[in-house]
């Protein structure tokens, strides 16, 4: 037995036994990514620090799909997915939240970007031909419930023009990111998504890279320090392509609901990290916000188990 043999069957042991471990960190990893980015962000733009992030996330997702024998070169038939995925999910999503994260709060962020279900339901049932029934309505009631509180007036986000665009961009990249799985559901790809993974994010890293050097004078080295490289390595290779593989590990090893209800737990550490690390404030509306997003999630998680 080869090395990488031999490294490939220890992995697949490990991760056999600490799908525990495994969801831990995806919920820890991918909550602090929301602090740590709006920390880097202080003397780093969003170009520099975007292109570095899908760089490290690209080198250490090559790294795992070798190492777990599930490395590929992709073929004509799944060029759309590459493709689709490097633009929407690696490109616009990623750039939404990341210039959304400078103008609101982390904690706040991190919520706006994980109600991608709620703008799910519109797009199932007239792209995907889904039913309208009484469970659909409850989620997207609920959901909308949930978004109304976290723009009250006691928030001041709509008195505040730099924090409206902010929420704003944050809302369209949760709307992308539902567009990008709605798109995948119906044009689907004979690979698995982990076998997509680097080749989506090494033409996502190609394309802004290029886009950066065409259209703006900004250097690729521009104010990345040792702690802006520090947490862009982190954003990368933990929140990135860690937290990515570490969902579609979880999804497929526990039930449905338990596993959607769970990634909940990332914004939630998005918000108690951002209080902790940032001193953000953690103000009823938010709070009230994210309950009802919550019961908008489960209820749909629910609806697709059935």
């Amino acid at each position: 037995m080869n090395l990488r043999k031999l490294l490939a069957s220890s992995i697949s042991r490990l991760i056999g036994r600490g799908t525990g471990f495994i969801f831990a960190g995806v919920i820890i990893g991918g909550g602090l990514s929301w602090p740590l980015m709006k920390i880097a962000l202080e003397n780093t733009s969003p170009q520099v620090f975007l292109i570095w992030r899908l760089v490290f996330a690209t080198i250490s997702a090559f790294v795992l799909v070798i190492m777990t024998r599930q490395f590929r070169i992709p073929g004509r038939e799944v060029w759309f997915s590459i493709i689709s995925v490097a633009c929407l999910k690696m490109g616009a999503f990623l750039w939404l939240i990341t210039i959304g994260v400078t103008m609101v709060p982390a904690g706040r962020a991190a919520l706006l970007a994980y109600t991608s279900p709620i703008w799910m339901i519109p797009l199932a049932v007239v792209w995907l031909d889904e039913k309208l029934d009484r469970s659909v309505i409850a989620s997207l009631v609920f959901g909308l419930a949930g978004l109304a509180f976290l723009f009250l007036p006691s928030t001041h986000v709509l008195s505040n023009t730099q924090a409206l665009v902010g929420n704003g961009l944050l809302l369209l990249a949760a709307v992308v990111w539902a567009f990008q799985i709605a798109l995948l559901r119906r044009y689907p790809s004979g690979w698995s998504t982990l076998q997509l993974l680097p080749w989506q994010l090494l033409a996502a890293t190609l394309g802004l890279s290029s886009l950066t050097i065409a259209f703006s004078d900004v250097s690729l080295f521009q104010g990345l320090d040792i702690r802006s490289l520090l947490v862009t390595t982190y954003v990368g290779i933990v929140s990135t392509t860690f937290v990515f593989w570490g969902m579609l590990h979880i999804a497929r090893t526990m039930p449905a609901i338990s596993s959607t209800i769970s990634f909940l737990g990332i914004p939630v550490v998005g918000l108690l990290s951002s209080v902790l690390l940032l001193s953000e404030r953690l103000d009823v509306g938010l709070v009230v916000g994210f309950v009802l997003i919550a019961v908008a999630v489960f209820i749909q998680s629910k609806r697709s188990r059935l």
